[in-house]
């Protein structure tokens, strides 16, 4: 995977806009733009995956990341956001509507875009990888 590198720019009023960049968990070596997906991980407190095979001086030497359950949750836009427009019950002692279902996936084998859309579930427990549950 080659992530993009936006540049720092200079904007018209002096100020500047910076674009924050992933670094090798092993070397430190700047790799490219976070994704969208890191930066939800890393304001929900959780930790960054392991990026060591994306990167030229560690790939070779790297292990396979540890597998990592995620809880999911899938329903309508407006079931998700409990909105009055949901229309359904609650479900006895759960915070989403009887329409919403929650899965635990594994995060390290799933895909997942940029903008956090699951492409791709992998079931928990992962079967691509000894699971091992880190946190």
């Amino acid at each position: 995977m080659t992530r993009p590198w936006t540049p720092d720019r200079t904007n018209e009023d002096g100020s500047r806009t910076i674009s924050s960049k992933r670094a090798c968990n092993g070397c430190g070596a700047l790799l490219g733009d976070v994704s969208k997906l890191e930066t939800t991980l890393a304001i929900a407190g959780q930790p960054l995956p392991d990026v060591r095979k994306e990167c030229p001086a560690c790939a070779p030497t790297a292990p396979e990341p540890a597998c990592r359950p995620v809880r999911t949750v899938d329903g309508a836009p407006a079931c998700l956001d409990q909105s009055e427009d949901c229309g359904h019950d609650i479900a006895l002692d759960a915070e989403y509507c009887v329409k919403v279902t929650e899965h635990t996936i594994c995060l390290t084998h799933s895909d997942i875009a940029n903008d956090g859309a699951i492409t791709r579930p992998e079931p928990w427990p992962c079967q691509r990888a000894k699971a091992v549950s880190r946190g």
